[in-house]
């Protein structure tokens, strides 16, 4: 089933108006029936399946030597260990590479190792292994490498690497048709490899690693830094299923108590908890709150920094780290900003607006944020983006895609202009000839237009199920929890609401840029909040509408529902005439002859009853917007309880001063 409004399309996972039945096995494990569908739409469909998907722990994950090139990569680093060896850890410098660099410091240190670590900088060296980083590395006596969430694409430079250095590449990126010559290589999606489960990012591939070495020394498994693990993988943006939300739910659930200082010095820092905080559970704290100050250590810094933090035992550095990241994260959005505005002009500039894959290129723009400028590209135009930073002839590119379009297999098509590339179906990077940026854009646009639709450039809500107010409980909400850890391949569910009625709208935030409604629907008016809706008003007083929402337990003045709103389609209709406002506003006048306030609903109800039922409740809930527009009525709200007063205003009232009658008005 799928509506279209002005801006996505609607696609229901629950096409019509039947209800699934619901086993009553999961009424046995306390599961809401609500809660019940939702978790059979994601393929909870036996007993079985829902004991793991609510009760899996860390001792439910896989044997980490399933994994491919487990057994000679424990056996080469346990041999380090024992001999003393300088072990080297090359991560990369992102959330994803700062976590996993830090799972295997932390984990080889504890176990005696002399263990240091190397992430490249993003601007002068870019991703993954480079050739003059690890000959310096060997020079400095490093014996044994050890890769984490890169390497799968250097078989020729560890190939003409130091004889003397031995290599061990972890890595979750897509792998090449010639694979590194190593010690071993530990990639879930490499030929032959038998872990079942293949969406681990790079730093849940190292804490696999760091399992097998307990397991073969100790016999005893490894948990203890699964916080990090949990991290890096919400912000690598993997798919939230299986092991990933096992690691996940487990590694949040250590938050409060974790032993890595700079964790919690960071989370401090970053105002998400404090003396008071009891539980965190919610993965988009981790996306929107930790994720982006860690990154920004990589992005306009170095991401060693994060690596500081997350290793450091000392309480007093972990706290000065974790504001350096704070501040640098905020100097991060303002050239974010203003690299963003470039990117946008230099759309214009080059006309490509229309363009089915935008591929955008600009001198000296920030190397460490041209990954987020092609997110928000990407979100504007709903297309491929390729942002591209040019230097010394040389672009440094970063992609963003959206689902009908793989951006590795894209890149992989036009290798023979690239320097080099790497990446997810949904992210990549790249590096190209500054003399090649045209063709390269022109050969791109060329190919996206073959795979895909101008409907693939809609965005798309994917939307649980039509669910009426009546039906959305505080308890109802509370009985989603189970469904955490939202993310990747389990979002937040989303609901609609058709036939919505818009009592009232107004602006908040300091510089209004965020809508407030309360709306009806043959219930009790709740409260709808629209973030960052623009210069526009999506919808006014007087509308009815229909919305995709995600409902909440919002605290003032006591527990109640609010709507976050994600997208909204407004009935047109033109039914108000004079004579229709005129004989509302004589039943009105009966009724609120004594000027007390009267609760809205009843009074709408008490005004239908009055005109015999020739007008609907929401021709009603209208007409009294035009009223209060023009003054003639007032509301206010008490204990989440819409109340209206009748003002007596004296002189000639002219209708066409309110807009809500010129929208509506036949």
């Amino acid at each position: 089933m799928s509506l279209r409004s002005k801006e996505c399309r609607w696609e229901f996972r629950a096409p019509g108006e039947e209800k699934e039945q619901v086993p009553a096995f999961f009424a046995a494990h306390h599961v809401a029936e609500g809660a019940a569908r939702i978790m059979m739409r994601r393929g909870v469909r036996t007993e079985e399946e829902l004991e793991h998907y609510l009760h899996d722990t860390l001792s439910d994950l896989s044997d980490p030597f399933l994994m491919k090139g487990m057994a000679p990569a424990v056996e080469r680093i346990l041999s380090a260990l024992d001999k003393k060896e300088k072990i080297v850890i090359y991560g990369d410098y992102d959330v994803d590479g700062i976590t996993a660099t830090s799972i295997l410091v932390r984990c080889l240190t504890e176990m005696g190792g002399a263990v240091s670590y190397y992430i490249p900088w993003r601007e002068n060296e870019g991703y993954g292994l480079n050739a003059p980083a690890v000959e310096k590395l060997a020079a400095e006596g490093h014996t044994l490498l050890i890769t984490v969430d890169c390497g799968i694409s250097s078989a020729d430079i560890i190939a003409s690497a130091p004889k003397s250095m031995d290599f061990i590449v972890t890595d979750h990126h897509m792998p090449p048709e010639i694979l590194p010559d190593c010690v071993a290589v530990l990639n879930p999606h490499q030929e032959g490899c038998g872990y079942p489960f293949k969406e681990l990012a790079g730093c849940g591939v190292a804490f696999m690693l760091c399992r097998a070495l307990h397991l073969k020394k100790s016999g005893t498994d490894y948990t203890k830094t699964v916080e990090l693990a949990a991290l890096g993988t919400i912000a690598d943006v993997v798919s939230l299923t299986g092991e990933n939300r096992t690691l996940v739910r487990e590694g949040m659930a250590r938050f409060l108590s974790t032993d890595i200082m700079g964790l919690s010095a960071l989370l401090r820092a970053a105002g998400l908890v404090d003396d008071d905080t009891t539980e965190f559970t919610h993965a988009d704290q981790v996306s929107f709150g930790l994720a982006p100050r860690l990154n920004a250590a990589g992005r306009i810094g170095h991401a060693s920094t994060g690596v500081r933090l997350m290793t450091t035992e000392s309480w007093d550095e972990a706290q000065e780290l974790a504001q350096l990241l704070c501040d640098t994260n905020t100097e991060r959005q303002k050239i974010e900003k203003d690299n963003y505005m470039k990117a946008l002009e230099r759309i214009a500039e080059l006309g490509i607006e229309n363009d089915m894959a935008l591929v955008v290129d600009g001198h000296d723009w920030h190397p460490g944020v041209i990954g987020i400028v092609a997110s928000r590209v990407m979100e504007t135009f709903h297309r491929p983006v390729l942002i591209l930073t040019v230097r010394d002839g040389v672009g440094k590119g970063s992609c963003r895609s959206i689902p009908a379009f793989n951006m590795f297999e894209a890149l992989k098509a036009h290798e023979d202009l690239l320097v080099q590339f790497g990446g997810h179906k949904m992210a990549a990077g790249f590096s190209i000839e500054e003399e090649n940026i045209p063709e390269f854009r022109r050969r791109m646009n060329e190919y996206a237009g073959s795979i895909l639709k101008p409907e693939d450039c809609v965005p798309v809500l994917e939307v649980e199920e039509i669910l009426p107010m009546k039906d959305v409980s505080i308890d109802f909400i509370r009985s989603l929890d189970l469904l955490e850890p939202f993310g990747c391949d389990n979002p937040k569910p989303l609901f609609a609401g058709t036939g919505f009625f818009v009592q009232t709208a107004w602006r908040i935030g300091q510089d209004k840029r965020h809508l407030k409604l309360r709306v009806s629907q043959e219930s009790e008016p709740v409260e709808a909040i629209f973030w960052g809706v623009g210069d526009e008003d999506p919808c006014s007083a007087g509308d009815t509408v229909d919305l995709v929402y995600e409902p909440e337990i919002h605290n003032w003045y006591g527990e109640h529902v609010q709507l976050v709103c994600r997208d909204i389609r407004v009935e047109e209709t033109k039914f108000l005439t004079r004579d229709v406002l005129a004989d509302v506003y004589l039943r009105l006048k009966e009724i609120l002859n004594n000027n007390e306030p009267r609760r809205a609903d009843d009074l709408v109800m008490k005004v239908y009853r009055g005109c015999g039922g020739r007008y609907s409740r929401s021709m009603i809930g209208t007409a009294l917007a035009v009223f209060e527009e023009l003054n003639l009525l007032n509301r206010y709200t008490r204990n989440n309880t819409d109340f209206i007063f009748r003002r007596v205003v004296s002189g000639h009232v002219d209708l066409m001063t309110s807009s809500v009658y010129r929208k509506h008005m036949k």
